[in-house]
C-alpha cells in the first residue's frame, strides 16, 4: 500500500514541534486535552464482574491515547463490593502495568465501596492502561471450609470507569479510531448510484470493524446529521478537492471511492496514517482472513497465563468464536501444556484440572506428584455455538497440616500460551442464523433495491452486525436489484462463480423466492404443531421487519424485507440487529427474525419438525391434518362405532334366541 500525506512542510513542522514544546514545559492550550471517561459497559461489560475464590483475578485494559497520558489527570474509580460475611482482615490488591499500587481492606469497602486509582505515566513500550484486580478473601482461618459455603465473592460493579486524559490533542487519523464517542454518525450523500452506494457500505462495515470492541452505536444519516454532544460523524463525499482521508477534529472525511474506505481497514501502524490527511497512490486489494487449520491460544486472546493458588479453584477461561476458526470446524483437538509447582499427594496436597466447553465437563486429571501436564483432547463438536467458552480449572486443597493461609500453601500453575486448537475441515452451513458470521465472511454479493433508501440503511446495520461478529471487515459485491432480468438466474460475481453467500434488500412482492415465509401469499400464521397454539398472525397491513436465512441457488442467503406497508420497519430491524448495545446480532438462532420495533424482536426457527407456517388463504391438506387429526380420530371412532352397532343389530343374533325359534315343536313337548 503506497500512500502520501497531504499536509505541507509547514504543517508536518509543526505536528513534529508539539512534543518539543511538551518536553520544554511550553505546552499550547491547543495542545490540552478534554478527559474520556470510559466505563466497563463501553469496553464490553454487560453486568458487573463477580470475583469466586480464595483469591481470584480480573484485568481490565483500555488502549493508551496517542497523545500521551497526563497522570495528574487520570484515574480509574473502582466500586469493589465484597460478600458482607467476609472477614474484615481480607483485602484486595490493586495492580496498574503489573506493579502494586493499592491494597484495600474489605472492612474499608464495606463502609466505603468506591475507590480511586490513580494511573501513572505509561511505560516505556506499553499500548494499553492494564489494571488488574486481585483479591485475597477468606471468612475464617480455614479457607477449606469457607470455599463450599460459595461466599468467597467480590463483585466489580460495572458503574466503575476509566478517566483518560490525553497530555495533548490527537488529531491523526489513527487516533480517531481510538478514542472512544456516544455515537458514530455515518453521513452520506442523498443521491447514490451503484457505485457510490456499494462504496458507502463498505464504508459502514470499517467502522463497524475498527470500533468493534467498544459498545459504540453507528448511525446511517442521509445529507446531514444532527449535532450530538459527545459523538462524531464520518462524511462521505464526492469534492475532488483535498485528500483522499481527512480529519477534522471528530469528523473523519472519506473520498466515495473503493481506494479511500479500504485503506481505513488497514492496520494503523504506518507513519503516512498518522498525520491529519492523506492521499492514496494504490492499495492493495482487501483479502478476507485465510482459513488456517490451528489457533493457538495466544492468537485466541489469552493474555494472563500465570494463577496462583493458597486453596480452591481458578480457572483460565479461553473465549473464541467460530469466525475466529474460519468455520464449524470437524474433528477438533485441544492440544494442552502447563507446567505447575509440585503438590505432594502423601502429605495430604490435592490438585486436580478439568477442561470445560460450553460449561460441560470433557475430562478430569489428577495433577499430584506431577509438575507438568502435556495433552491432546477431543473435543465433541457438538457442544459448539457461536460464541464458545473453552475452560481450564484447577482445584488446589493443601493439607491438613498446613493452614491455607500459610504461604507454604501455595500453587502455581502456568498455562503454555502455545496451546492450540486443532481441526481437520469444515462443516457445511448449518442452515440458521447460527451461521451468521463465519459463512458471510468470505466474498459475498449483495442484492438490493436501491431506489429505497431505507433498505441501503438496513443493509449496511446488517453488515455492520457481521463485521463486529467477525472482526474484519466484508466488501461484497453490490447489485441493483433493478438490474435482475432473470431471478431464478442470479448473477455471480466478477470471477463468473457464484457467491459465497448473498443478502438480500428487496420488497416482499419482488419473487417468490423459496423462504420460510412466503411474503407474496397474503396473509399468514405461524403456530406450534404440537399444540396447535397461534404463535403469531399477520395481516397484510400489520408493520414489521423481517429476515430470513434459506438456501437460494446453493448459496446461504439472508432475505431483509418487510411486512405491511412501512418499508421503513426494515431499516428498524438492521438497526436493532447492528446495535452493539444489545448484542442481539450474537443471539440469533433459528432461521427467522420479525422486529415491531428495536424493543420487540422475535426470532422464530420455522420448518418441518419446528414450528410451521399458514396461509389461510391457500389450501394445505398436511396443515390441514395435522391441525385436525385429533377431532378427526374422535369423530372415526364415534362413526365407526356406530356402523359396527347398526351392523350387529341387523345380522347379529344370541345363540340360544336362534335355537328356540328353529324349534318350536320341542318347546311344546317340553310344556
Amino acid at each position: 500500500m503506497n500512500r502520501k500525506n497531504s499536509r505541507t512542510a509547514i504543517e508536518l513542522g509543526l505536528s513534529a514541534l508539539a512534543p518539543l514544546c511538551l518536553c520544554m514545559g511550553v505546552a499550547p492550550a491547543v495542545l490540552a486535552q478534554s478527559a474520556e471517561v470510559i466505563s466497563l459497559k463501553t469496553l464490553g461489560y454487560n453486568r458487573s464482574i463477580v470475583l469466586s475464590g480464595v483469591n481470584p483475578e480480573v484485568e481490565i485494559s483500555v488502549p493508551a491515547p496517542r497523545g500521551g497520558l497526563d497522570p495528574s489527570k487520570s484515574f480509574m474509580e473502582l466500586k469493589l463490593e465484597p460478600s458482607s460475611v467476609l472477614n474484615e482482615n481480607s483485602s484486595v490488591r490493586l495492580l496498574v502495568y503489573g506493579e502494586p499500587m493499592k491494597v484495600v481492606s474489605v472492612k474499608s469497602l464495606l463502609a466505603n465501596p468506591v475507590v480511586k486509582l490513580p494511573i501513572p505515566s505509561l511505560p516505556a513500550g506499553e499500548s494499553y492502561i492494564n489494571v488488574s484486580i486481585q483479591p485475597y478473601l477468606f471468612i475464617t482461618n480455614d479457607t477449606r471450609r469457607d470455599i463450599p459455603t460459595g461466599n468467597l465473592f467480590l463483585k466489580v460493579n460495572k458503574d466503575s470507569f476509566f478517566q483518560i486524559t490525553p497530555q495533548y490533542t490527537d488529531n491523526s487519523i489513527d487516533g480517531f479510531f481510538k478514542s472512544f464517542y456516544k455515537q458514530i454518525d455515518l453521513v452520506v450523500p442523498n443521491q447514490l448510484n451503484r457505485d457510490r452506494a456499494e462504496v458507502a457500505l463498505w464504508l459502514y462495515s470499517v467502522l463497524a470493524y475498527q470500533f468493534r470492541e467498544y459498545q459504540i452505536p453507528i448511525f446511517w444519516r442521509w445529507g446531514t446529521a444532527p449535532a450530538t454532544p459527545g459523538s462524531a460523524q464520518v462524511v462521505l463525499h464526492n469534492d475532488p478537492n483535498g485528500p483522499d482521508v481527512e480529519r477534522r477534529g471528530s469528523v473523519l472525511r472519506v473520498r466515495a471511492n473503493p481506494r479511500a474506505v479500504q485503506s481505513l481497514a488497514a492496520d494503523f501502524y504506518q507513519p503516512a496514517l498518522v498525520g491529519r490527511g492523506l492521499t492514496l497512490e494504490s492499495v492493495d486489494t482487501f483479502r478476507p482472513r485465510t482459513n488456517i487449520q490451528s489457533r493457538s491460544f495466544q492468537e485466541l486472546g489469552v493474555r494472563n497465563s500465570v494463577i496462583r493458588m493458597s486453596a480452591g479453584t481458578q480457572s483460565m477461561p479461553l473465549q473464541f468464536d467460530l469466525a475466529q476458526l474460519g468455520g464449524r470446524p470437524q474433528n477438533l483437538d485441544l492440544v494442552l501444556n502447563a507446567t505447575f509447582t509440585p503438590t505432594y499427594g502423601q502429605q495430604g496436597e490435592r490438585l486436580t484440572a478439568q477442561v470445560y466447553l460450553n460449561n460441560t465437563l470433557i475430562q478430569s486429571y489428577n495433577l499430584q506428584d506431577k509438575t507438568v501436564l502435556k495433552t491432546t483432547l477431543a473435543l465433541p463438536t457438538n457442544l459448539l455455538q457461536r460464541t464458545n467458552n473453552l475452560e481450564v480449572m484447577f482445584a488446589y486443597a493443601p493439607n491438613e497440616g498446613g493452614g491455607a493461609n500459610k504461604p507454604t500453601g501455595e500453587v502455581i500453575v502456568q498455562l503454555d500460551r502455545e496451546s492450540f486448537l486443532s481441526w481437520s475441515g469444515y462443516q457445511g452451513p448449518t442452515g440458521t442464523l447460527s451461521d451468521l458470521p463465519h459463512v458471510f465472511l468470505q466474498p459475498g454479493q449483495l442484492v438490493i433495491d436501491t431506489s429505497r433508501p431505507s433498505l441501503l440503511a438496513a443493509t449496511a446495520y446488517m453488515l455492520g452486525a457481521i463485521s463486529r461478529l467477525g472482526q474484519q471487515p466484508v466488501f461484497p459485491q453490490l447489485v441493483d436489484a433493478a438490474s435482475v432480468q432473470d431471478w431464478s438466474n442470479l448473477p455471480k460475481d466478477q470471477l463468473d462463480r457464484p457467491p459465497t453467500w448473498r443478502l438480500m434488500a428487496i420488497a416482499p412482492q419482488t419473487h417468490a423466492l423459496p423462504a420460510p415465509v412466503r411474503l407474496n401469499e397474503g396473509t399468514f400464521e405461524i403456530f406450534n404443531p404440537v399444540n396447535q397454539k397461534l404463535l403469531l398472525q399477520a395481516q397484510p397491513t400489520d408493520p414489521f421487519g423481517i429476515l430470513q436465512y434459506f438456501n437460494y441457488q446453493n448459496t446461504p442467503t439472508l432475505w431483509l424485507s418487510w411486512w405491511g406497508l412501512e418499508p421503513a420497519m426494515a431499516e428498524q430491524l438492521g438497526q436493532a440487529l447492528g446495535d452493539p448495545r444489545t448484542l442481539l446480532a450474537s443471539q440469533l438462532d433459528g432461521n427467522v427474525v420479525t422486529a415491531t420495533d428495536s424493543r420487540r424482536v422475535q426470532i422464530w426457527d420455522l420448518g418441518d419438525r419446528t414450528l410451521q407456517v399458514n396461509y389461510p388463504g391457500a389450501r394445505s391438506w398436511q396443515i390441514f391434518w395435522q391441525r385436525y387429526v385429533n377431532p378427526l380420530i374422535v369423530v372415526g371412532l364415534i362413526l365407526g362405532g356406530f356402523v359396527a352397532w347398526r351392523i350387529y343389530q341387523r345380522v347379529g343374533r344370541s345363540p340360544g334366541t336362534t335355537a328356540t325359534a328353529a324349534n318350536p315343536v320341542e318347546k311344546a313337548k317340553k310344556l
